[in-house]
């Protein structure tokens, strides 16, 4: 016997757009994986403030490991932020 179960999700208008800027996001990242990206860049790729980007530098230290520093400029891989993203 096979039994199927069926479920009626409702999404709000707020759950929606998250789930499109996501969408979006990865389908831009794609091509970007390898890319440096500074503070600036990296704020925007995870659709934050620069200023909370910098709270979230201080506030979780595996976001401070996956810093490349060159010249005391810190950058970082649109992978690894992506990472990032997905365990916060």
């Amino acid at each position: 016997m096979i039994v199927t179960a069926t479920y009626d999700i409702k999404l709000s208008e707020e759950d929606l757009e998250m789930i499109a800027e996501r969408v979006v996001r990865r389908t831009n990242q794609d091509s970007n994986k390898q890319k440096l990206l500074n503070i600036t860049e990296a704020a925007k790729h995870c659709g934050v403030s620069k200023e909370t980007f910098w709270r979230w530098r201080k506030r979780y230290k595996n976001l401070q490991n996956i810093a490349i520093t060159a010249g005391g400029v810190a950058q970082f891989r649109a992978e690894d932020l992506d990472k990032f993203l997905e365990s916060k």
